[in-house]
């Protein structure tokens, strides 16, 4: 049996786990910076620049795909990595269905986050996130026993 020691430690490993995962939502569901018009300044700027097309040519490109992320981010109004943004885009492509709400709620379940974490961070109950994640199994095609989780995983 369980000592109170071991049971207070395994209770403060639980405790810093939720609370590294609370951070990562938390990092997340920031708003992002909306930088897309400086952005598109720059991207102008440069292709009205005196500059070889060969060095013009990777800068115009870097520059579209970070517009595109921040677009993205803008859309589902979180900060994305660029694993994120290449799954939301897949995501996207695969089912074009999904409203921004139920793309942000797939991407928290491809991280790894249960239903309890993912339903206190979008201010909504337990049941209610249970409700979307059931919704979401119908709209994508997924059958009773086939896991959401391991679907995404494999976008």
């Amino acid at each position: 049996m369980s000592t109170r020691a071991e049971l207070e430690q395994v209770h403060a490993g639980l405790k810093k786990d939720s609370a590294e995962k609370a951070e990562e939502i938390e990092r997340a569901t920031q708003n992002p910076g909306g930088a897309r018009a400086e952005l598109t300044q720059l991207l102008d700027a440069i292709y009205g620049a005196d500059i070889p097309t060969d060095l013009k040519r990777p800068m115009t490109d870097l520059l579209v795909r970070l517009s595109e992320h921040e677009q993205l981010e803008e859309r589902f109004g979180t900060l994305l990595t660029n694993a994120d943004t290449a799954f939301l885009k897949q995501l996207q492509a695969t089912h074009p269905n999904l409203t921004p709400r139920e793309a942000t709620v797939c991407l928290f379940v491809k991280l790894g986050y249960d239903t309890r974490e993912i339903a206190r961070r979008r201010g909504i109950t337990t049941r209610g996130m249970e409700s979307i994640r059931y919704r979401l199994h119908k709209k994508i095609g997924r059958g009773k026993h086939q896991a959401l989780k391991t679907y995404l995983s494999g976008l």
